[in-house]
């Protein structure tokens, strides 16, 4: 497959409508997955979006925070979506538990859009070698799979580089990942993905972990893309 276009995180974003109120909402979106299965050029792409506080909508006193206090994140397919939640509070655990539904069963529509550009691919040992100011950067990692490939981008938001002796790491996140990958591959839904940070020091192998994926290394290719 030819390399892609780079996505500009900061402009892209899924949108709602939501059934009861006719509420729009706008996300800002973190990262893209996209699922090829064997034999299907065309693949499946998921989306996270950005972690936002749940809030009292619309409400015309008091404050707007959620009681207790929680955030939750979408993790959205062409057709059903995973809402996770987290408590805010530690004193106040007990937050709605994470739910997968089909999207008519909450929304009028939800749907997303990227906004796209030419890339120029680069290897993560030229990471000293990028000039000042420094350029927009996305993470690409590419992952065969039971005869399929997984792809990923997402910003790069984090990374360090020496010289003497040479070396570079990149730590960055948020981002999407199976929690189980051949489940994944066998049941591409979204209940399988999470939010998850990848560390990466060879271009060969990253280290995925996150608060629902037990941090582990996992053999795949690793590349940057430089947005134009």
């Amino acid at each position: 497959m030819k390399v892609p276009n780079g996505i500009h995180f900061a402009s892209s974003y899924l949108h709602w409508i939501t059934q009861t109120e006719a509420s729009h909402g706008c996300f800002q979106l973190d990262a893209v997955l996209d699922w090829y299965p064997p034999g299907d050029a065309n693949g499946m792409s998921y989306v996270l979006a950005a972690a936002v506080p749940a809030g009292r909508m619309y409400a015309t006193d008091g404050p707007l925070l959620k009681q207790p206090p929680y955030s939750f994140q979408l993790i959205a397919g062409h057709l059903e979506h995973t809402i996770q939640r987290r408590a805010l509070d530690r004193d106040q655990p007990n937050v709605p538990s994470d739910n997968t539904q089909p999207h008519n069963h909450t929304f009028k529509t939800l749907r997303w859009e990227l906004s796209t550009c030419l890339a120029k691919p680069l290897r993560p040992e030229t990471l000293a070698a990028i000039p000042h100011p420094l350029p927009t950067l996305n993470i690409f990692v590419e992952l065969e799979l039971n005869g399929g490939l997984l792809r990923l981008q997402a910003p790069l938001r984090h990374w360090n580089h020496r010289s003497n002796p040479s070396g570079w790491q990149i730590e960055t996140g948020p981002l999407l990942w199976p929690m189980d990958l051949h489940a994944f591959a066998a049941d591409p839904y979204t209940n399988w993905l999470s939010t998850a940070w990848i560390q990466a020091n060879h271009a060969g192998r990253v280290t995925m972990s996150g608060e629902r994926l037990p941090c582990h290394e996992q053999e795949a290719q690793l590349s940057l893309l430089m947005l134009a």
